[in-house]
């Protein structure tokens, strides 16, 4: 495991450290050697467009200068403008890092150092998009929100290493708490939600304003990014679809689909 950043050694309530995740590499030097090309470019293209201006001033007088400097001035005044948000992203990322304990995390971001144990977790969502270009597969972000019980929330994305790691141990460690939470919800007759998707013993399963009673539904899977209803006797109910994304504990919400209302998730 790697050594454990000064900045979490006072981290309490969490149990022993077990993994160690730092900001990406190719993330903390690639916005140093971005702001540094950009700002050195910058500056050399300011430098030339103001020794051209002055040269063409010698040779044909004031009436060129404006012409003369303008691009210029608007070259190297985007590529600081850009230069300068690398460098910021630079610092802001420098520190980053997670560590995964026996009982929660903690993350440190440019705003400080959060923590949370497995129990004060509410929910989580996981937004992962595969990229295309020209139909040639171009790499995948993975963006996790976790949500704690004071309503504050901690992001996690590819700015850290093994980031699906990370994200796969806190489910690790959150969901058999909540499953048993809404298991129990949902066996006393109460209405669990799951963002747009709502599970009830009576209704069955409601996406948005549509609900569909459970003798009706064969199975509900995962399809192209969306969760989808499907009929007994074959097809799909129109308009009982929602992102996955978008769907906090979605693991949870197919767990109690699959082990308590017994119907199909696969």
């Amino acid at each position: 495991m790697l050594p454990i950043p000064d900045s979490f050694k006072n981290v309490l309530g969490l149990g022993k450290p077990k993994q160690v995740y730092p900001v990406r590499k190719s993330t903390k030097w690639g916005n140093v050697i971005g702001a540094v090309l950009l700002l050195v470019g910058g500056g050399v293209v300011l430098l030339w467009g103001v020794w051209e201006t002055y040269t063409r001033w010698q040779a044909n007088g004031p009436a060129v200068i404006v012409k003369t400097i303008t691009t210029p001035l608007i070259i190297s005044g985007f590529a600081f403008l850009f230069g300068l948000l690398l460098a910021w992203n630079a610092y802001s990322s420098w520190k980053k890092a997670a560590v995964l304990y026996e009982n929660g995390f903690a993350y440190q971001d440019r705003k400080g150092l959060h923590t949370a144990r497995w129990d004060e977790v509410s929910s989580m969502t996981a937004a992962v998009t595969r990229h295309y270009t020209n139909g040639v597969y171009t790499g995948t972000t993975h963006v996790y929100t976790i949500f704690k019980k004071d309503s504050t929330k901690i992001i996690l994305n590819d700015s850290i290493q093994k980031v699906e790691e990370v994200a796969s141990t806190i489910r690790g460690g959150v969901y058999p708490l909540l499953y048993q939470l809404y298991a129990q919800s949902y066996n006393a007759g109460k209405p669990v939600s799951f963002g747009p998707v709502v599970l009830s013993k009576i209704d069955g399963i409601q996406i948005g304003k549509k609900s569909y009673p459970w003798d009706q539904v064969s199975k509900v899977s995962i399809h192209q990014g969306f969760v989808q209803v499907a009929k007994k006797g074959g097809g799909w109910f129109s308009g009982a679809s929602a992102a996955a994304a978008t769907i906090p504990n979605l693991e949870v919400m197919l767990s109690i689909i699959d082990q308590v209302v017994g119907v199909a998730t696969k």
